[in-house]
């Protein structure tokens, strides 16, 4: 019987030298946020792959026990290090945990294993289907990006037309949009936002929709709103 894939190491190089992530992370957490990256980086290195999915709730607390910080604490790190690239920015929007940079570094280690076996960065599409295509981020991202297309069949006096009515009820859209965001933030840079997406009917009814699932997230519901992104951030993301 052929001996099972190893995907997971058990050691990882932990270099002297402090890089950019441990020195932002010290500076803005102090002892907490250097525990809180190697231990992160350890659980990676024992994780199939290395790739770590904390859409349910027994992987975020597997999380926040083997970093030992508290939630509010563990939010704010992974966003920081989202924000600074250590951790993969656009997984960690689906709650995907992925360093590239300790990928890199367990490079030798899967080659002298000679299975064929190596990481690679996964596509969120693949990754957890069910949750990920739940997302109300994800679905608004692609609907937007379906929906802004140009049509090349259509006459161009159609076109004209079209862009015409939509700019007499975009503000009646983005004042529908303005109310239903939770975070009153940057109003002006928000309608800029909204106008280059410029929504038809249905594109509205979406990121209507996504605005209600998003504000029951933890993130959305953490710290009264605290980490809710400004409007013009939560559109420019998707557009």
């Amino acid at each position: 019987m052929a001996r099972p894939l190893k995907r997971t190491v058990d050691y990882f190089p932990h270099f002297v030298n402090a890089g950019k992530t441990l020195l932002i992370l010290q500076n803005e957490f102090g002892n907490d946020g250097y525990a809180f990256w190697f231990k992160l980086l350890a659980l990676l290195c024992k994780t199939d792959g290395q790739v770590y999915d904390y859409n349910n709730l027994a992987s975020w607390r597997l999380l926040l026990a083997e970093t030992n910080v508290s939630e509010d604490i563990a939010n704010k790190i992974l966003q920081l290090l989202a924000d600074i690239e250590a951790i993969d920015p656009e997984l960690y929007l689906a709650k995907i945990i992925w360093v590239q940079n300790l990928v890199d570094n367990l490079a030798d280690v899967y080659t002298r294993r000679r299975n064929g076996f190596v990481p690679s960065r996964p596509v969120i599409d693949n990754i957890n289907p069910v949750n990920v295509s739940k997302n109300p981020q994800t679905i608004l991202d692609q609907t937007i990006l379906d929906q802004t297309r140009p049509d090349h069949t259509k006459p161009e006096g159609d076109i004209h037309a079209q862009k015409s009515v939509k700019k007499q009820i975009s503000s009646d859209k983005f004042d529908t949009f303005w109310k239903a965001y939770p975070k009153k933030r940057a109003k002006g840079e928000a309608e800029k936002a909204f106008a280059k997406i410029n929504p038809d009917k249905e594109l509205l009814a979406v990121i209507l929709k996504a605005i209600e699932q998003a504000k029951m997230t933890r993130q959305w519901l953490e710290n009264n709103g605290e980490y809710i992104p400004h409007p013009a951030t939560w559109l420019n993301r998707k557009g």
